[in-house]
């Protein structure tokens, strides 16, 4: 061994060779170590000079160099054209299909066989079941026979939809690729892939080469049925076979190198232990991002799993990770995450046909699983934010940790829409943050209060910065919470790049 490190070694090596072998390599540097072993502790390296890797005879691999891909088009046309379809709520005709072929291969009968769906509607509930229990008797599975396809029927199709509405927010804040290098990390049956699929017949200028683990035999069954027959034809795509082992084991494991985007959807609330366990679990796979690459998380929406998403992600922070969004620290310090519960909500979905047939006339509100809500961190290894705002010194706005000593004033505060609106008919509430804040703080604008100097609050999309003036500090015993009334004569305005933009 040299007394350099692996970074400095392989820079050194790869910067007069566009690829070579690893065993050529260990010659050198590191003789006597066996080539796997060599090639897992190789991974964050390889990743930081983007490097790639790839099997080479029967015991070898090939590093190469990857080329920095060129940013995605944000062109108008096709990204509105998706979002359309996104919002219509259709669930893409092939890929219902296709689940309800891998339900008649699997089973034997048709898919819409009374006795098909009724083993189907008991597996749902039971997996309803174990969702909502707590503790250590929460114990959620779905590696066996109609498990895996009560997922496809319940799960999948909204889980599909919800990626495709995150790669459209990517694609806006320019942190996906044109030809990007996905990590799916607990791909079950493969939803990442396919809204990748979805996404790329969508947008002609995008293409990707897919990487995903799973350690469900099962889940991969189902993976490799659905995925290559929803890609066939598709040339801009790149698919490898899942690879089989746990997340947890992800330091041990032949992973890919040089990753654009890691993707963990609705995956960490599933495993046992702590915050801090599972936060070590994304620091250790953030070491496979390329340069500018991104980490993206997302959790159920309900109040356990959105605020255990918030700490996980205080434990997963670090010198080498931050947050890009939705959180902007525009005070310099981080609220607190166990009170944070902030989600996102989307159009709701179309019953797909094998809801509608398990479901029947009188149990939608059982079997048909169409809300899109969900909470989301994408943390990177640079300095990249969404809003890279931060409040001037001596700015008019008062920080949200101080609104204890104001309530029943009117003051100015500036911050975070991070919710949708979750008031009635007759009021408008939204949750609002600027990361100071001790105790949870909402906006509050009644119906007969707004005005035109007052309803940009409702057209704010999520996270985005706004400017409160004039609003009325109280605090709401009940709830522990401050609530900032907007009223006719309060201002909202937008914050940063949108500000020139407003229009009275």
């Amino acid at each position: 061994m040299t007394g350099t490190g692996p970074l400095q070694e392989l820079r050194h090596y790869s910067s007069s060779r566009e690829e070579f072998l690893l065993s050529e390599f260990a010659a050198g540097f590191h003789p006597g170590i066996e080539l796997p072993a060599l090639l897992t502790t190789l991974l964050p390296a390889l990743s930081r000079l983007r490097l790639g890797w790839r099997k080479e005879g029967s015991g070898d691999f090939r590093i190469f160099t990857i080329p920095v891909p060129e940013p995605l088009s944000t062109a108008e046309e096709p990204v509105k054209r998706a979002e359309t379809r996104l919002v219509s709520g259709i669930v893409d005709e092939d890929l219902q299909a296709l689940i309800e072929q891998y339900i008649g291969q699997v089973t034997g009968r048709d898919w819409d066989d009374p006795v098909v769906l009724q083993r189907i509607r008991a597996a749902i509930m039971q997996q309803k079941g174990q969702y909502w229990k707590e503790g250590k008797a929460r114990k959620i599975g779905y590696r066996k026979g109609y498990a895996v396809l009560a997922y496809l029927a319940y799960h999948a199709p909204v889980y599909v939809a919800q990626f495709s509405h995150l790669l459209l927010m990517l694609t806006r804040d320019r942190l996906l690729p044109a030809r990007a290098r996905i990590l799916d990390v607990g791909t079950g049956p493969g939803v990442v892939p396919l809204a990748v699929t979805w996404f790329a017949k969508m947008l002609p200028g995008f293409s990707a080469e897919i990487f995903s683990l799973e350690r469900s035999e099962s889940f991969i069954e189902a993976y490799r049925f659905l995925v290559p027959r929803y890609a066939a034809g598709m040339d801009s795509l790149t698919i490898h076979p899942p690879l089989q082992g746990d997340l947890r084991d992800a330091d041990s494991l032949p992973l890919p190198s040089s990753i654009d985007l890691i993707v963990l959807q609705n995956v960490l609330n599933e495993l046992p232990g702590s915050a801090g366990q599972k936060g070590a679990i994304v620091t250790s796979l953030s070491r496979l991002l390329a340069p500018g690459g991104s980490l993206l998380i997302t959790e159920p929406a309900d109040r356990e799993n959105s605020t255990g998403l918030r700490i996980t992600v205080a434990d997963a922070l670090g010198a080498d990770l931050r947050i890009h969004s939705p959180c902007s620290f525009i005070r310099g310090r981080r609220c607190r995450p166990d009170t944070c519960w902030s989600f996102v909500a989307q159009s709701s979905l179309r019953p797909t046909r094998l809801m509608q047939r398990l479901s029947g006339e009188y149990e939608a509100y059982r079997f048909q699983n169409t809300d899109i809500k969900y909470s989301y961190a994408v943390l990177v290894r640079d300095s990249r934010k969404r809003h890279p705002y931060t409040v001037p010194k001596h700015a008019p706005f008062l920080p949200l940790f101080s609104l204890s000593k104001h309530t029943g004033k009117r003051v100015n505060v500036i911050g975070a829409v991070m919710s949708g609106d979750i008031g009635d008919a007759g009021t408008h509430v939204f949750l609002f943050c600027d990361g100071t804040q001790n105790r949870p703080v909402y906006a509050i604008l009644p119906g007969y209060h707004r005005s035109p100097e007052n309803q940009y609050l409702l057209a704010a999309p999520y996270s985005a910065l706004v400017e409160l003036r004039q609003v009325l500090v109280r605090y709401n015993q009940k709830y522990q919470a401050f609530n900032l009334l907007v009223s006719r004569t309060s201002q909202v305005r937008p914050v940063g790049p949108n500000r020139d933009d407003f229009i009275q």
